[in-house]
């Protein structure tokens, strides 16, 4: 079992964000989970270009930075947690050019079937704005979503709230791993994860002349053969 985090905080595994992602992590890893990180402070991740046409027909990006070793990881992990600070009400930059390169795995529903856990902290605004957004949008990517923390910065500066939100996180690394262990199945997000897959089989198959890779790859991994 492979376990991933994410993170899009500037300030890498040593910020608030990066804490209480260690933590989870710790945790999958003491119940038997295979676990690794990757802090976009510390890798570069260039925006995306737009160019589809490229990326969907050879299946690898253009641009020569590190998303596509960031890109492997989640094809090779079981469970991935996305971890970033609020800013602005959204994900911070980092975070949303990995999102935004990700267009292929998004159209092709590669990530289909995995985990995903989020961690979100805020100087002061609610984290439940981008916890929202991420359910969202990993929702789309066709990833199960086990559970999110959420803190701002006077939880985290005080001592035992900090002990809490550590506790927290610990329980979410449990229950991912318990997640990925049974199948686990989310009842409640059945209905959107069947109607993101539906819009991305219909994407494919519009521009199936365009993208020749994503059409490949439904028709292999999805069995859409001779059937449009």
């Amino acid at each position: 079992m492979k376990l991933i985090a994410i993170i899009g905080s500037p300030n890498g595994i040593k910020g608030n964000t990066g804490c209480l992602t260690t933590c989870i992590l710790e945790t999958a890893q003491n119940t038997g989970a295979e676990t690794d990180i990757f802090s976009l402070s510390d890798l570069s991740v260039q925006p995306c270009l737009g160019c589809t046409g490229v990326c969907h027909t050879n299946g690898i990006c253009n641009q020569q930075d590190d998303f596509e070793k960031i890109k492997n990881a989640m094809l090779e992990a079981d469970g991935i947690i996305f971890a970033t600070p609020n800013y602005n009400l959204s994900v911070t930059a980092q975070m949303k050019a990995v999102l935004d390169r990700s267009c292929l795995l998004l159209h092709c529903q590669n990530l289909k079937g995995k985990y995903a856990a989020f961690v979100v902290t805020s100087g002061g605004s609610d984290p439940e704005e981008v916890i929202s957004y991420l359910y969202k949008i990993i929702g789309l990517f066709g990833l199960s979503v086990v559970g999110s923390i959420g803190a701002v910065e006077a939880q985290i500066v005080d001592a035992e709230e900090r002990k809490q939100l550590q506790e927290s996180a610990a329980a979410l690394g449990s229950r991912m791993v318990h997640a990925i262990k049974s199948r686990e199945v989310f009842p409640e997000q059945e209905e959107s994860l069947g109607q993101s897959f539906e819009i991305m089989k219909y994407m494919v198959i519009m521009l199936k002349e365009r993208w020749p890779f994503a059409w490949d790859y439904w028709n292999t991994h999805w069995h859409m053969e001779n059937k449009f």
